[in-house]
């Protein structure tokens, strides 16, 4: 786990980052998400391109 020494929130200046390992969830999650968009839009495409024949 990612710790830091803060202990009170006034003490915080800047951005602080509070990533704790969960990126590649997130990463992995929208990797499925824009394949199966690719793939349910090129079916359809297929479909109308076929259908138009």
């Amino acid at each position: 786990m990612i710790g830091t020494d803060i202990t009170d929130w006034s003490a915080v200046e800047g951005a602080y980052y509070a990533g704790m390992g969960g990126e590649a969830i997130w990463l992995i999650l929208s990797f499925i998400l824009c394949t199966l968009a690719l793939i349910f839009g090129s079916l359809h495409e297929k479909k109308k391109y076929n259908g138009a024949k």
